[in-house]
């Protein structure tokens, strides 16, 4: 419980996204089960791909899982649904169907948005992310989600919007 206490209590729109989130895998599967939005079961199928993805790369798991909620609307869109790509990944406002990158399963598509995030967004050129992982820091603006949001998203409330996901996800624990 007191674990459980201390993560709900540094959850903040300004947390460091650029580590683990100190969550369990038993926790991811409880934060990712039994969610009614998530009508296909991909979040609750994929919690320990994410738990993983958060472990490997580096970077908090529940911000990868809130940023896929947010941009997917829960594994709904159009995009996810026939391109297994949750992010929006490489969809680019002017034509974001056609421009999004296919990938072969969710959990390809968590693995390399979690080390785009990690590699580009939220560490510094040079950083040793894993044994072969060193971080080039192309859009680095910080380790939070509005530092994120300056490069990633062209929406400026997309911070808040995602970090609502997270609040809701820590929520459940």
């Amino acid at each position: 419980k007191n674990r459980v206490a201390t993560l709900k209590n540094n959850l903040n729109i300004d947390m460091d996204l650029s580590s683990p989130s100190g969550l369990t895998l038993s926790d991811y599967k409880t934060v990712l089960s039994n969610n009614l939005s998530d009508k296909n079961k991909i979040f609750e199928q994929n919690a320990e791909v994410f738990y993983k993805a958060e472990q490997k790369y580096k970077v908090n798991g529940i911000f990868i899982a809130a940023v896929g909620i947010h941009e997917s609307a829960w594994g709904t869109s159009k995009i996810a649904s026939d391109k297994k790509n949750l992010f929006g990944f490489t969809a680019y406002d002017s034509d974001p169907y056609n421009s999004a990158t296919t990938f072969d399963s969710y959990e390809n598509a968590i693995n390399k948005v979690a080390e785009t995030l990690s590699t580009k967004y939220l560490h510094t050129a040079g950083t040793k992310i894993g044994d072969d992982l060193i971080a080039t820091g192309a859009y680095f603006n910080g380790t939070t989600a509005k530092s994120v949001n300056v490069r990633y998203a062209s929406d400026e409330a997309w911070a808040d919007k995602v970090f609502n996901y997270m609040q809701y996800l820590y929520g459940k624990l």
